[in-house]
C-alpha cells in the first residue's frame, strides 16, 4: 500500500483523530484561492492558472460547519473553474465531503485514477437540478440516487484499489456497489459543470480522506433479488412482486433521470404502482441497498 501524498495531506490540514486529511475551510480568509493557500493538497486542473478563473475561492455564502466553504461554479458548457483535491493513494480509503447545490442549479465531480489530472477518470457524478444523481463509468450509468436541492448532501465513497470496488453512500444511506477502475485514488476533481441545462453552482464543506477497511463484494454475500412484474408493456399501472421486505423501487428514463421513486415494504405479497408516464421505454429498478435488479419497462397507452 502506497501513501504517495499522505505526508503532504497531513502537513496541510493536520492529522485530526488519526484522520489523514480533513478540511472545513474555516482557517482561510474569505476570497482566498484554494490552490494558492491550500497547496499542495489542492491544485488547479492546469498548472499555471492558480489564482485565476480556473481556481476556486473560499466563501461565507454557505457552510455546513463553521462559517465558510469552497464555492464551485461555471457555465453550461463547463468551466472554467476546475480544482482538484490531490490524493495519489493506493489501498482502501474513505473519501467523504458535503455538497450544497442551490435550487435551480446543478453540480458535478469526478475521481481521477492518477494524481496527474486528465490521465484517466475512475468515475463521474452528475447532480442534476431535478434532484437526481447519476454515477457514470466510461459513459455508462452504474448507479442513481436522489438529493434535495438547497440542502446539504453528505457523499461518502469507500474505495479499494486492491479489490477494484467502491461502495457509495448518500447521507449515510447505502446506495450501491460499483466497480472502481483505477490503480489509485488519484484525486477528487470539483469541476464547474452540471446537467448541461441548469447553471452549475455548488458548495463543498467538511472534506475527509481517511483509511478504511478493505471493501468486500457485498453482491456475492447476499441472496439475489427474485422479482417479477407486469404487465409489460404497461398502461396505467405495473404490479411488482419480489423477495424483499424493504425495497426502493425506481423508474428511470433512458437518460438516467428518476421519474418515479418509492420505498416499499409490501413487495413480498405483490404491490401495484400507478404510472403517470408518457409512452416510451423506461428502466425499472428494484434494490435493497446491496443487490439491484434492473429491467426494461415499456409504457404503451
Amino acid at each position: 500500500m502506497k501513501h504517495i501524498l499522505l505526508l503532504a495531506l497531513m502537513v496541510t490540514a493536520g492529522a485530526i483523530n488519526a484522520q489523514l486529511y480533513f478540511e472545513d475551510f474555516d482557517s482561510y480568509a474569505v476570497g482566498d484561492y484554494i490552490s494558492v493557500e491550500g497547496a499542495p493538497a489542492w491544485a488547479v486542473w492546469t498548472a499555471g492558472n492558480e489564482g485565476g478563473d480556473m481556481d476556486a475561492q473560499i466563501t461565507d455564502e454557505a457552510a455546513l460547519s463553521g462559517s465558510q466553504s469552497l464555492k464551485i461554479f461555471g457555465n453550461l458548457a463547463g468551466g472554467p473553474m476546475d480544482v482538484v483535491l490531490v490524493a495519489g493513494l493506493e489501498g482502501a480509503y474513505e473519501v467523504t465531503f458535503n455538497m450544497l447545490i442551490p435550487a435551480g442549479n446543478s453540480g458535478y465531480y469526478n475521481v481521477q485514477e492518477n494524481q496527474i489530472p486528465g490521465t484517466a477518470w475512475a468515475f463521474e457524478c452528475n447532480l442534476n437540478a431535478d434532484g437526481t444523481v447519476n454515477y457514470n463509468v466510461d459513459g455508462l450509468i452504474v448507479a442513481t440516487g436522489a438529493y434535495t436541492p438547497g440542502s446539504w448532501l453528505k457523499v461518502t465513497h469507500y474505495i479499494d484499489t486492491d479489490s477494484d470496488l467502491m461502495h457509495l453512500y448518500l447521507d449515510d444511506e447505502y446506495l450501491a456497489q460499483v466497480p472502481y477502475d483505477g490503480g489509485q485514488v488519484g484525486g477528487v476533481n470539483f469541476y464547474g459543470a452540471g446537467d448541461g441545462v441548469n447553471i452549475p453552482t455548488y458548495y463543498i464543506d467538511d472534506v475527509l480522506v481517511d483509511l478504511t477497511d478493505p471493501v468486500v463484494d457485498n453482491v456475492k454475500l447476499t441472496t439475489p433479488i427474485d422479482c417479477t412484474f407486469g404487465p409489460n408493456p404497461a398502461q396505467e399501472f405495473v404490479r411488482i412482486q419480489a423477495n424483499l421486505d424493504n425495497a426502493l423501487v425506481r423508474i428511470l428514463g433512458l437518460d438516467g433521470k428518476v421519474v418515479l421513486q418509492e420505498r416499499r415494504n409490501d413487495l413480498v405479497s405483490g404491490s401495484e404502482f400507478n404510472l403517470d408516464l408518457d409512452n416510451g421505454i423506461y428502466l425499472l429498478e428494484v434494490t435493497n441497498g446491496i443487490n439491484r435488479m434492473t429491467q426494461r419497462l415499456v409504457i404503451q397507452k
